[in-house]
């Protein structure tokens, strides 16, 4: 009788699980935050309660809580490398997704979540910088 006796021991359902850990693109050096047209950051004291920003703009104590991507930029990529030219992984390190199985599982909008993930580490300066 064989058993996988570790099934369901290591599934991560805490805070973030639906969060991406990172991806894999097929353009080399290359992140989804060069597509942002604009950020949307969390300002209490405007009445609409958030401010768009260019990336130029960002501050490191900005809290990001959205992006605006290029949709022609996407679509020309899309173009040049197909629909699969990123790819997340999920926090339970399963296999890659591809945006459109991400959408389908989370509901979300994953290359969003990874640029936006991604300028909040350049932001605080996180990583080694050359």
């Amino acid at each position: 009788m064989t058993e996988n006796w570790l099934s369901g021991i290591c599934k991560y359902t805490g805070p973030g699980y639906d969060l991406p850990l990172g991806g894999y693109s097929m353009i080399p050096n290359w992140g989804p935050e060069k597509l942002a047209k604009s950020w949307t950051v969390l300002d209490a004291e405007s009445d609409e309660g958030s401010v768009e920003k260019k990336t130029s703009e960002l501050m490191a104590d900005d809290i990001i809580i959205g992006v605006t991507m290029n949709t022609n930029s996407i679509e020309k990529i899309i173009t040049m490398y197909g629909r699969g030219f990123y790819q997340i992984r999920e926090a339970n390190g399963n296999a890659l997704m591809t945006l459109d199985q991400w959408q389908e599982k989370f509901g979300s909008n994953g290359l969003g979540l990874v640029a936006i993930r991604n300028i909040r580490r350049k932001l605080s300066g996180a990583g080694i910088h050359f």
